[in-house]
């Protein structure tokens, strides 16, 4: 067999200039690959003692982050409420014993009928906090974090970019002639293959080394995939020119026609995976990119004489991703329920119950022919609203908000069930769903370790909030949280959607309350409402007006982060004790993300030695 990036064997032509003696190809890509590699496992050190803080966590399992689990449960036979039944509390006990109360739209948060909460067991330890690398080189990292022009990356992602780019191009000019020998190029395009697929893996070894989601380390394996592509692109377009020179070019493309089929699936990823493609087009995308890694994987090593080891470890790895996605899947039954006022569809799987942390997702397919035959090929990420080991009524619920032909589908089929189930239309409508997951989160941030929690979210993105909240105040109860200051952030079109979750507010606030958290939730509506909304909303609740407790606030517009950010840390810094850093929590649109990080950033130095330190974790999808 001739080797790949040499020219075919029966072409002829006079041998190249011989260059300085220096590392062959296969050299030079094992020690770009180890020095790359090495990098990877500095950062892996670096968060070594987060990840010991981390699972070292009381209430922290083995499989908690990585694979949903069910449990038989008897339905609550309680009246459900038109939205949904979010847990009011159930508190468990040191004996097992548990409690569980009610709480209706009039029910106030200091209620003396309320049971009291069971107090931490005795000799229980609170988790300890370790800071990121970001949090405690903050001076530096303040700069580092912010964007570089309008590029979408940070200076921090630029500058690791440049020298990847630049070992990259050292390794392909060094002792070599590019015009003479762009076989270099091809072998260490080739070098980097495990990288990129284990970079872009749902399941990859990268993130959980370095306690990261693959939708943050997404940017990485798009960088690496650019990278490799126009190495290719630079061998392809060497031996074309060399060919061209040598009038051997026909003859040569023929002889090589399986190294073709290797630079088409690269070029292909290349194609559909360009922004504009993938983000009108996600299932041309998706399915492209399958078939493009499989020509390049398959036709590798009959390419190229040497490069069967990178083509073993990158299939190796798709191939491990493929079995963890396979044993995190279920194929289950949901319950859909119409929310009209948030534009949404709640999904409900009663039967999941743990596994998951807060602000993990999981990927959704739809298996009913009244979303068509794409729908089963087609999944989708969601935010998981509920928290996992909740001890209420509820599995893992899911808001699908109306964003697209799949979930406008989605929620025409939940108000078709609804429209035809008359006065029992709380009870939803039942579809075959497959669910795979879970995935992301807040990696190695614990948010009850935190003295503090500051969580901001737009439209749809308070499901984030939800289990985020609903987490903290479950590890309050168990005595495992510092916990003691939570202020939500919900920013929205209309104020009918917190009419809709006033009963699941009421209920944390009832039991923060008993647990002395400081718990305060307000709500920007950013739409004009009609006058006879305004007119229940501004009048007292004597006079048929809609009541809120103390603690929830409605304001009209869109907030000023940096001023609530600001007016919370002061409130929390007042406090004569000694605090263990606030999280900031963000989960919305690109723009409410963007701004959040500006906020962040804009904290001062003496207002984060005084809280223990301020960290940014953010919710986001990968694609």
């Amino acid at each position: 067999m001739s080797s790949t990036f040499d020219s075919p064997s029966r072409v002829r032509y006079p041998r190249a200039p011989i260059a300085t003696p220096g590392p062959s190809n296969a050299q030079m890509t094992m020690y770009l690959n180890i020095g790359i590699w090495s990098v990877v496992a500095l950062f892996a050190i670096a968060t070594l003692p987060r990840a010991w803080a981390r699972y070292r966590h009381p209430t922290v399992k083995h499989h908690q982050g990585w694979k949903l689990r069910s449990s038989h449960r008897t339905p609550s036979t309680t009246q459900r409420s038109s939205f949904d039944d979010i847990p009011s509390a159930e508190k468990d006990k040191d004996k097992g014993e548990s409690y569980m109360y009610e709480v209706s739209p009039s029910t106030r948060p200091d209620s003396p009928s309320l049971p009291s909460t069971s107090q931490p067991r005795p000799g229980t330890s609170l988790p300890s906090r370790i800071p990121s690398p970001r949090a405690f080189f903050h001076p530096v990292t303040r700069y580092l974090s912010r964007p570089f022009f309008t590029t979408g990356y940070t200076i921090q992602q630029a500058i690791m970019m440049t020298i990847y780019t630049g070992l990259i191009c050292f390794g392909t000019l060094y002792h070599n002639v590019p015009n003479h020998g762009p076989r270099r190029a091809g072998w260490l395009a080739t070098g980097q293959f495990p990288l990129v697929f284990a970079l872009g893996a749902k399941n990859n070894i990268v993130g959980f080394l370095v306690g990261m989601g693959y939708e943050k380390l997404n940017v990485w394996h798009r960088w690496v995939g650019k990278t490799i592509f126009l190495s290719s692109l630079f061998h392809v377009v060497g031996y074309l020119v060399r060919w061209t020179i040598r009038g051997t070019l026909v003859e040569a493309c023929k002889e090589l026609w399986i190294g073709w089929i290797t630079f088409a699936g690269m070029a292909l990823l290349a194609v559909v995976s360009l922004p504009p493609v993938r983000r009108s087009a996600y299932a041309l995308f998706w399915h492209s990119h399958w078939i493009g890694y499989v020509m390049m994987i398959v036709s590798l090593p009959f390419h190229a004489e040497g490069t069967w080891q990178y083509a073993i470890a990158s299939g190796g790895i798709v191939v491990l991703d493929h079995v963890c996605r396979f044993f995190k899947t279920h194929l289950t039954t949901a319950t859909l329920t119409l929310v009209p006022d948030l534009g949404c569809t709640r999904v409900e799987i009663s039967h999941l119950t743990s596994g998951w942390r807060a602000g993990q997702h999981v990927r959704l397919w739809a298996v009913s022919s009244q979303m068509g035959i794409w729908s089963l090929i087609e999944p989708h990420p969601f935010t998981i609203a509920t928290v996992s080991k909740g001890g209420g009524r509820e599995g893992l619920v899911l808001y699908v908000k109306q964003a697209g032909d799949w979930t406008e589908k989605l929620y025409d089929i939940a108000k078709t069930g609804a429209e035809s189930q008359g006065e029992n239309a709380g009870k939803g409508v039942e579809m075959r769903v497959v669910l795979e997951g879970p995935y992301g989160g807040p990696g190695h941030d614990v948010f009850s370790t935190f003295s503090a929690a500051f969580i901001v979210v737009g439209g749809s993105g308070v499901t984030f909030g939800l289990s985020t909240v609903d987490e903290i105040l479950r590890e309050s109860e168990r005595g495992y949280a510092k916990t003691r200051f939570v202020h939500v952030v919900w920013i929205v079109q209309s104020p009918t959607s917190l009419m809709h979750m006033n009963d699941v507010f009421q209920s944390f606030l009832a039991r923060s309350r008993l647990l002395s958290i400081n718990l305060n939730i307000t709500v920007y509506y950013t739409r004009a409402i009609p006058h006879d909304l305004s007119s229940a909303l501004s009048s007292p609740a004597s006079e048929k007006g809609f009541q809120f407790p103390t603690n929830i606030e409605l304001v009209p517009g869109r907030p000023r982060l940096d001023q609530v950010l600001n007016t919370f840390l002061e409130k929390v810094s007042g406090v004569e004790e000694k605090l263990d850093g606030v999280v900031v929590g963000v989960c919305g649109p690109e723009s409410l993300r963007d701004a959040m990080r500006k906020v962040e950033r804009s904290v001062k130095g003496s207002v984060r030695k005084t809280v223990g330190g301020v960290e940014l974790v953010e919710e986001t999808f990968g694609w």
